[in-house]
């Protein structure tokens, strides 16, 4: 089990590395970003929360970092811990993080280990969606990818999702 809070979901179906969940509610502080090797994100949401932000309160960091991968742009995204509202968190002085409510949804997921690459990447897209209509189910939106594990862990160890989510 994580020493960290992680987003809240429930398994509704696993067939081997694949899952179908059901998310509760969450908010996550995110930044726009233009490449997944790009930093610059995910050190201004670290920044926040360390502290950087209008009651200077440190917020415990939790997993998974989401990217949203869209074919024009992605975003980097930390989910807030449970024990705030979205009137409770602090409010970010970096203008280029927002803090947003992610409604519950049903979500497909397939996990995978090791580093992260653009072809890898692509890879467990074609297999999650291969498996999603397999499953009956109609995916919408963009793939997210999820990661779970700090860059110094060795990659065999690093746990890694590709997300869709579902109608």
């Amino acid at each position: 089990m994580s020493k960290y809070e992680t987003a809240p979901y429930s398994v509704v179906h696993k067939e081997g590395s694949f899952e179908i969940r059901q998310y509760d509610a969450y908010i996550t502080a995110a930044v726009d970003e233009t490449s997944l090797r790009g930093t610059s994100g995910f050190g201004q949401i670290f920044d926040y929360i360390s502290g950087k932000n209008a009651r200077q309160e440190k917020i415990a960091m939790t997993t998974p970092v989401f990217n949203a991968l869209d074919e024009k742009t992605l975003s980097t995204e930390f989910v807030m811990p449970k024990s705030f509202t979205e009137e409770t968190l602090p409010q970010p002085t970096n203008p280029r993080i927002r803090l947003k409510k992610v409604e519950p949804k049903l979500v497909a997921s397939v996990t995978f280990s090791g580093t992260v690459n653009p072809d890898k990447i692509k890879a467990y897209e074609e297999k999650l969606l291969a498996w999603t209509k397999a499953q009956g189910k109609i995916p919408v939106g963009n793939f997210r990818l999820a990661r779970y594990n700090p860059p110094f862990l060795p990659p065999m160890f690093r746990r890694n999702e590709v997300l869709l989510d579902l109608l």
